[in-house]
């Protein structure tokens, strides 16, 4: 099992950032043939999501979602 660390630097409290060509390089770079891609985050303060990226509102509508829950 290979293992990749992907650091990713933010500037806002609240973003969305798509992170879909770091793992392309990671699996890549392990010359991974088949197998499964687990991406986690150790930090308490942020959330991962999958998400088509096709419509920029979707993010700006989760962002306000969570907000108003928070």
């Amino acid at each position: 099992m290979a293992t990749v660390t992907i650091n990713i630097k933010t500037s806002g409290h609240e973003q969305f950032i798509d992170i879909t060509e770091q793992a392309q390089r990671a699996i890549t770079e392990i010359e991974a043939v088949d197998g499964v891609c687990t991406i986690f985050s150790p930090h308490t303060t942020a959330g991962l999501t999958i998400n088509e990226h096709v419509d920029p509102d979707v993010s700006r509508d989760i962002i306000s979602l969570l907000d108003d829950v928070v």
